[in-house]
C-alpha cells in the first residue's frame, strides 16, 4: 500500500495530551484549596489521590464556569489514568456538560486516536467527524483533517480520503498541509490504479504550487499514471522530464519505464537506448530481466530474431511470470528466424521447468505445433496428451484436442484422431472456431479413408455455420467433392457451382470447376459440362509439376461431351489438339475414328483405326481398333473382308475376350451374307475354342435363327445341352445357365423365366449367383401377380444371403410390397432392417419409415424420419416431397406449394410426376379450381409416361368439373379415363362416379 505521509509526532501529541500547564493557562487560579491540592497531587503522578479533591472542587465552583470546567477537564483525564476502560464514558460525560468547550473536540480526537490504534477505522472517523463539530482552533482543524484522511487510508476508505484532502486543499490553500493533500490524492488514485482520475489530480497540483518542493516529486507518479492509462507519448515525456531530479531506485526505475513507453509507441531505437541505459546503472544484486524481456521485444519487432532470442534468454531465469514469457518468446523467435531445431530445444525446456500454470497451454501447444511441422508427430502426440487429460483446466480445451486428433491422423493413428474429434464435438462452451475444425477435420480424416458418405453431411455442416469463413469454402468444396465420389452427381453439380459463384478467387476454384464438368459428364448433361471444362482449359493454371495431365483430360472430356452431343466436328477438334499427348493420345485418335465413323464418313474412320494400330501399337484400345474396323465393313456390307478383319483379331489377340467376340461376329458377318453353313460353323467354332466365354449363349442364339433361316431344324437347345454335358463342372457351365434364365427374364419372358429360375436355383452347384438368382424369381413372381411367392423369394435373399449385396435391395422391395399392400406396419419393420445394413442404405431406410408412418397418419414420427434421411442425403427430393406432404396434411398448403412446385421443376421423373399432382391437390384443395386444372393438364403434359398420375389427374378434374357444374366435362373425362385406363382401379372409380351422375 502507498503510505501517506503523516503528521509529525510532535504535533500528534499536541492534540493528543495536553499537559496540566497547558491546560491551566484556560483556568483562572481559584482560590478553592481543593482544585489546588488536586492539581498538585496530579501533577506528582498521584491521579487517584487527586480525583476527590477535583470532585469537591467542581461541586462547590458554583457559578464560578471557569473552575467547574477545570475541575471536570481533570477528574476526566485522572480517572482515565485509573481506568483507561472508563474513557469512553467519561468523554461522553464532558462532552454533553460543556459542549461548547475546545476539550471536548480534543476529548474526541484522543479518542478517535485510540481507536485508530486499535484499527477500529469506521469508528475513529465517526469520532473525528465529531469533534469537527466542537469548538476547535482553525490551525488544529487543518492537522485533524489530515488525520482523518489518513485514517481513511488505512481503513481502506479511499473516496473518503481524497475528499478529506480536497477539502483541506481548498479550504485552507495557503497552510502547509494543502500540496502535501494533493499530493496524498493522487497518489491514492495510482493505488486505485485509477489513472486517469491520479493524472488529473496531479496536474492541479502542478497548477496550483507550481513551485513547492513536493511539486517535483508528482513527475515519476504522473508519469507511471500516464503509462498505466496506456498515454505513452506522455508518459515517455513526463518520465524524461523527471529523470535529471531522481536518484537511486526511482531514477532506475524512471528509466526503465521510459523504454518501456517508447517500445509500446514502437519507438524501438529510443526504447533500446533506455533498456541498455538502464542495465548498464544496473548492480550486480538487481533484477535486470524485466530490461532485457522488454529488448528481446524491440528486436523482435526490428525482425532481428537472432537478437531476441538472446535478449529474451537473458530474462529467462528464475520461475516467475516474466522467466515463463521469456523462455517461451525465446522458443518463438528461433523458430520465426529459421533455427528449429534451437526453437525445439528450447520448447523442451520449457517443458522440462513449468508443467502448470501461466502460459504452458500455449507454449506447449506450440512446441506441439513445431514438433508437428518438422514432422515429429509422435512427439506432438505426447506434448499434447498431458494437456488433453486436464482439459477442464484448459482456457481453449478444444484447439488442443483438434490439434491433437491432426497429429494421430498425421501419425496414421485414424481411430484415436476420430475420438479426439468427437471429444471436441462433446465439449460444452467451446469457440466455435475449434468445434468447427475439429468437425472439418475428422470429416477430412473420414474422406481421405474413402467415407464418403460419412464425411459429407460433417463438411456441410461446417460449411452451414460458416459460409463466410475460409473453412467454410474448403468445406464446401469438398462436401461436394464427397457427393461427387458417392455417385451423387446432381448434389455434387449444385455445391461445386455454389463454391464458384461465392468463392471465384479461392484457391479451389479451377479444380472446382473441373470436378463440376465431371460431375455434369457423369450425369449424361454433356451440354452443361461444356462450359466448366472450357473454363477451366482457358482460365485455370495447373502447378508446375502436376501428377495428373489435367489439360489432356479435359480436352479429352470436351471432345466426349461434344461427341455424346452428336457434335462431331466440335469433338474432333478437341480430340486433335491431344493426339501425340502421352498418355491420352491414343484415345484422342480413337475418338476421331469413331467421330468420322458417327459422320458416316466410314474411310476416314477405317483409315483412322488403322492409323491407331500402326502409331500405338501397344495401346489398350488396339484390340477395340481393330475390332471397329472389322465391323465398319460388317455394317458397310462387305462381309468377306469383315471376316478377315475379325480373323486377324483371333491371331493377333488369340488370348483375350475380343478374340470370342470375333469369332461370334464371323458368325453375324456369314448369316448376313446370307452363308448360314458358314455361319453355323463360325458359331459353333465360339463353342468349342471359348467355353468360358460371355458369347456361348449368344452363339447358340445364332445357330438357331441360322438354322431356321436355312431352312434347317432348330437344334440349338440339343447344342446347348451337349455343351452343358461336356461341361457340366465348369464355372461357364454354371453362368451359362444362370445367363440362360436371365435372358429370358431379360426379354420379359417372366412365366418362362421363372421356371429357368427355379431350374437353375434346383441344380446349381455354386452359390455365386444364387442371391441374383432368388432375387431375379422374386421380381419374375411380382409380375406375373405371384405376391406371396415374391414376398417368400425376397424373404429367402435377406435371410439366407444376409451378407450378399442383393439382401439390401430385396429388404426395401419388400418393404416397398408391403406399403402397395397397405400393409404400413410391416413395411416400416422391413425398412427399419436395412439401418443394420451399410451406411449407404440408411437414406432409404429412412425414406421408406417415413412413407410408412405417413399413410398412417403418424405425422411426427414421419417428419423425424424423413428429416434423418435429409441429414443423410441433403436435398433428398423424396424427403422434401415426403415433409411437404406433411405441411399439406396438416393445412399448411402455401408452404407445401413451394416445396411442390420447386420439385415438379427440377425433376423430371417420378417424383417430379408426384410433386406436380400434390401441387394440383393442394390447389384443388383450397377450392382454387382453376388453378388446380392448370396444374394437372401440366402433369399430362411434362410426366405423359407416368400413367398412374396421370390416370389420377384426370380423376381429380373430373371431380373439379362436377364441383363447377361441367357436367359434360366432367362425363368426356371419365369416360377418357375409362376407354384409356380400363384395367386400372382409378378406371374402377370413374365406372361409379359416372353411375351416380
Amino acid at each position: 500500500m502507498i503510505r501517506i505521509p503523516r503528521i509529525p509526532t510532535p504535533v500528534l501529541i499536541l492534540l493528543s495530551l495536553l499537559p496540566f500547564s497547558a491546560g491551566a493557562q484556560h483556568v483562572q487560579e481559584s482560590p478553592d484549596a481543593n482544585y489546588q491540592t488536586g492539581s498538585q497531587l496530579y501533577s506528582e503522578g498521584l491521579f487517584s489521590e487527586s480525583i476527590p479533591h477535583f470532585e469537591r472542587a467542581f461541586e462547590s465552583a458554583g457559578e464560578n464556569a471557569a473552575v467547574r470546567e477545570a475541575a471536570a477537564y481533570h477528574i476526566v483525564r485522572a480517572r482515565s489514568r485509573v481506568r483507561p476502560s472508563d474513557f469512553e464514558r467519561e468523554v461522553e460525560w464532558f462532552v454533553r456538560a460543556f459542549p461548547n468547550s475546545r476539550h471536548s473536540s480534543a476529548f474526541l480526537i484522543d479518542l478517535a486516536i485510540e481507536y485508530t490504534e486499535r484499527e477500529l477505522w469506521a469508528d475513529a472517523l465517526e469520532l473525528f467527524e465529531r469533534a469537527r463539530l466542537y469548538p476547535i482552533r482553525e490551525s488544529r482543524e487543518v492537522e485533524l483533517l489530515y488525520q482523518m484522511a489518513e485514517s481513511a487510508v488505512e481503513g481502506g476508505y479511499y473516496s473518503r480520503a481524497r475528499s478529506y484532502f480536497l477539502e483541506l486543499a481548498d479550504g485552507w490553500p495557503d497552510s502547509g498541509w494543502a500540496p502535501l493533500a494533493l499530493y496524498s490524492r493522487g497518489r491514492l488514485y495510482i493505488e486505485e490504479e485509477n489513472y486517469e482520475s491520479s493524472s488529473t489530480a496531479f496536474e492541479l497540483l502542478r497548477m496550483r504550487y507550481p513551485n513547492h518542493a513536493i511539486t517535483r516529486r508528482i513527475g515519476t507518479a504522473l508519469a507511471e499514471s500516464y503509462y498505466q492509462q496506456d498515454r505513452f507519448e506522455e508518459a515517455a515525456a513526463a518520465f524524461e522530464e523527471a529523470i535529471p531530479y531522481l536518484d537511486g531506485e526511482e531514477r532506475s526505475k524512471a528509466i526503465y519505464l521510459t523504454g518501456e513507453s517508447y517500445n509500446a509507441l514502437n519507438q524501438l531505437d529510443e526504447a533500446a537506448r533506455f533498456y541498455r541505459l538502464y542495465l548498464s546503472r544496473a548492480g550486480d544484486d538487481q533484477d535486470t530481466r524485466a530490461a532485457y524481456y522488454g529488448l528481446g521485444w524491440v528486436f523482435h519487432k526490428q525482425g532481428i530474431y537472432h537478437w531476441a532470442a538472446e535478449a529474451f534468454n537473458n530474462a529467462s531465469g528464475g520461475d516467475d511470470e516474466i522467466a515463463r514469457k521469456a523462455l517461451y518468446y525465446k522458443a518463438v523467435n528461433e523458430k520465426i528466424g529459421g533455427r528449429y531445431q534451437s526453437s525445439l530445444e528450447t520448447f523442451r525446456e520449457f517443458g522440462d521447468r513449468f508443467q502448470e500454470g501461466l502460459i504452458v497451454e500455449e507454449a506447449w501447444y506450440e512446441w506441439a505445433v513445431t514438433a508437428f511441422e518438422r514432422g515429429r508427430y509422435v512427439e506432438a502426440i505426447e506434448v499434447l496428451l498431458p494437456l488433453a487429460r486436464r482439459t477442464g483446466e484448459l482456457q481453449e480445451p478444444a484447439r488442443i484436442l483438434t490439434f491433437l486428433g491432426e497429429a494421430y491422423y498425421a501419425n496414421g493413428e485414424y481411430t484415436l484422431a476420430l475420438e479426439a474429434f468427437d471429444v471436441v464435438e462433446e465439449l460444452g462452451d467451446v469457440d466455435p472456431r475449434f468445434r468447427r475444425q475439429a468437425r472439418f477435420q475428422r470429416a477430412w480424416l473420414r474422406y481421405s479413408n474413402q467415407a464418403y458418405e460419412q464425411a459429407q453431411p460433417e463438411f456441410q455442416a461446417v460449411y452451414d455455420d460458416a459460409p463466410n469463413s475460409d473453412l467454410g469454402a474448403e468445406a464446401l468444396f469438398w462436401g461436394a467433392d464427397s457427393h461427387y465420389q458417392l455417385a451423387n452427381y446432381g448434389p455434387a453439380a449444385t455445391q461445386f457451382v455454389r463454391f464458384i459463384e461465392d468463392y471465384p478467387g479461392h484457391e479451389l476454384a479451377g479444380a472446382a470447376r473441373y470436378a463440376l464438368g465431371w460431375s455434369y459428364f457423369m450425369m449424361g448433361d454433356f451440354e452443361n459440362a461444356v462450359g466448366p471444362f472450357v473454363d477451366f482449359l482457358e482460365n485455370y493454371e495447373p502447378p508446375s509439376i502436376a501428377l495428373f495431365p489435367y489439360e489432356t483430360d479435359t480436352q479429352l472430356r470436351i471432345g466426349d461431351s461434344w461427341f455424346a452431343l452428336g457434335e462431331y466436328g466440335r469433338a474432333m477438334e478437341y480430340y486433335n489438339r491431344v493426339i501425340g499427348a502421352e498418355p491420352g493420345g491414343d484415345y484422342a485418335m480413337f475418338q476421331v475414328a469413331n467421330s468420322y465413323y458417327r459422320m458416316n464418313r466410314n474411310f476416314e474412320a477405317v483409315t483412322e483405326f488403322r492409323r491407331l494400330l500402326r502409331i500405338y501399337p501397344y495401346s489398350s484400345l488396339r484390340e477395340q481398333a481393330q475390332y471397329n474396323v472389322a465391323y465398319i465393313y460388317l455394317n458397310t456390307g462387305n462381309y468377306e473382308q469383315a471376316v478377315e478383319e475379325f480373323r486377324t483379331i483371333i491371331e493377333r489377340f488369340p488370348g483375350t475376350s475380343w478374340a470370342a467376340r470375333a469369332q461370334y461376329n464371323i458368325g453375324d458377318a456369314w448369316y448376313n451374307a446370307g452363308e448360314y453353313t458358314s455361319a453355323i460353323e463360325a458359331y459353333n467354332e465360339v463353342l468349342r475354342r471359348y467355353p468360358g466365354s460371355d458369347y456361348v449363349i449368344e452363339a447358340i442364339g445364332g445357330i438357331q435363327y441360322a438354322q431356321l433361316s436355312a431352312g434347317e431344324e432348330d437344334r440349338s437347345i440339343d447344342i446347348l445341352e451337349e455343351f452343358l454335358a461336356n461341361n457340366p463342372a465348369s464355372g461357364t457351365a454354371d453362368r451359362l445357365r444362370y445367363r440362360q434364365a436371365e435372358a429370358i427374364y431379360q426379354m420379359g419372358n417372366y412365366e418362362g423365366a421363372v421356371e429357368d429360375f427355379q431350374q437353375y436355383i434346383r441344380i446349381t452347384n455354386s452359390d455365386d449367383m444364387l442371391p441374383d438368382a432368388w432375387y431375379n424369381l422374386a421380381d419374375a413372381y411380382l409380375r406375373t401377380g405371384r405376391t406371396e411367392q415374391a414376398i417368400e423369394s425376397f424373404a429367402t435373399v435377406a435371410e439366407e444371403y444376409a451378407e450378399s449385396g442383393r439382401a439390401a435391395d430385396a429388404l426395401a422391395r419388400l418393404g416397398s410390397i408391403h406399403q402397395e399392400l397397405g400393409e404400413y406396419e410391416e413395411a416400416s419393420r422391413f425398412y427399419s432392417y436395412l439401418l443394420e445394413q451399410p451406411s449407404r442404405h440408411h437414406s432409404q431406410a429412412w425414406l421408406g419409415m417415413g412413407e410408412a408412418s405417413l399413410s398412417l397418419s403418424r405425422l411426427d414420427e414421419a417428419t423425424t424420419r424423413f428429416e434423418n434421411a435429409l441429414r443423410l442425403s441433403p436435398g433428398n427430393a423424396v424427403a422434401r416431397l415426403g415433409l411437404a406432404k406433411i405441411q399439406f396434411s396438416e393445412g399448411r398448403h402455401e408452404e407445401a406449394r413451394n416445396v411442390f412446385r420447386e420439385i415438379a421443376d427440377e425433376s423430371s421423373t417420378e417424383i417430379g410426376a408426384e410433386a406436380q399432382f400434390m401441387l394440383g391437390r393442394s390447389l384443388q384443395a383450397e377450392q382454387r379450381f382453376e388453378d388446380a386444372l392448370a396444374a394437372y393438364a401440366r402433369l399430362t403434359v411434362l410426366f405423359d409416361t407416368f400413367d398412374n398420375w396421370i390416370v389420377e389427374a384426370h380423376y381429380n378434374s373430373s371431380e373439379i368439373y362436377i364441383r363447377q357444374g361441367n357436367r359434360t366435362e366432367a362425363i368426356s373425362t371419365l369416360n377418357y379415363i375409362i376407354d384409356n385406363y380400363p384395367g386400372s382401379e382409378v378406371a374402377a372409380r370413374a365406372r361409379t362416379l359416372l353411375g351416380t351422375n
